[in-house]
């Protein structure tokens, strides 16, 4: 193959957060592949159902039960971003 047939690859660096490095390796190594062609295969897979696959529009809580929501996920909070929040409503 001369080089006008070969096929042309594009670099792109990611950025991952802590511990998905790790994450993807495992998943390569499971599938017995590279973690870059890991990755190519899953945005691959990913953008192959795409739209399909976005979430459909809805409310974020129920409808009547908004306080009950907004506590729930305000008590999930870690305590610092509790404060922050907080502050911003003062």
């Amino acid at each position: 193959m001369n080089q006008q047939e070969q096929p042309r690859i594009e670099k792109f660096v990611v950025r991952f957060p802590a511990g998905m490095r790790d994450h993807i390796a495992a998943a390569s190594r499971l599938g017995h592949r590279s973690m870059n062609a890991e990755i190519v295969a899953r945005l691959q897979h990913s953008l192959g159902h795409w739209p399909d696959s976005l979430p459909v529009a809805r409310h974020a809580a129920p409808a009547g039960d908004e306080e009950c929501y907004l506590l729930d996920r305000f008590r999930g909070l870690p305590p610092a971003k509790r404060q922050a929040l907080l502050a911003l409503l003062d």
